[in-house]
């Protein structure tokens, strides 16, 4: 069975490969349930400047509905610089601003038509807790808000 969650975080994935690439960073997304995509989360960090787009959360529901039904949805994507190896000339802060621009009211489909990606309005940007061994990582947070959104699809 698909997830609606994981459709979206694809989405995501493919929506900054395009204008992450040209920059000279590897886009892939993080999935917690999946060991070999946490390995190339790992292996990918390592290569100078990684967007990685983490597990979407839900924040919300809408307490009435069957469901259940995700009326808001926490997107975090994390852009790490390995400042030792990182060759491409980009650093961390022009990477997320770019990232930040690809996304911010970036309009989503179903099951979401009709709604946009946007950055969070407090804390848009936020430093990961934890060592990083080397790199430097900041955490872009988006929302995406909808009545419609299923938990299963």
């Amino acid at each position: 069975m698909s997830s609606a969650l994981e459709s979206l975080q694809s989405a995501i994935v493919r929506q900054l490969r395009e204008p992450m690439t040209h920059l000279g960073a590897t886009v892939i997304a993080r999935r917690a349930a999946d060991l070999e995509s946490q390995l190339e989360t790992a292996i990918q960090a390592a290569l100078g400047l990684s967007i990685i787009v983490l597990d979407p959360l839900p924040r919300r529901v809408e307490p009435a509905a069957p469901g259940p039904v995700f009326a808001e949805i926490l997107i975090t994507v994390r852009v790490i610089e390995n400042l030792l190896i990182n060759e491409h000339g980009t650093g961390i802060l022009a990477a997320a601003e770019h990232a930040s621009a690809a996304l911010h009211l970036w309009p989503l489909s179903a099951p979401w038509a009709g709604q946009v990606l946007r950055l969070a309005e407090n804390n848009p940007w936020t430093n990961p807790a934890g060592p990083l061994r080397g790199a430097v990582a900041l955490d872009l947070h988006f929302l995406a808000a909808s009545a419609t959104t299923p938990a299963h699809s």
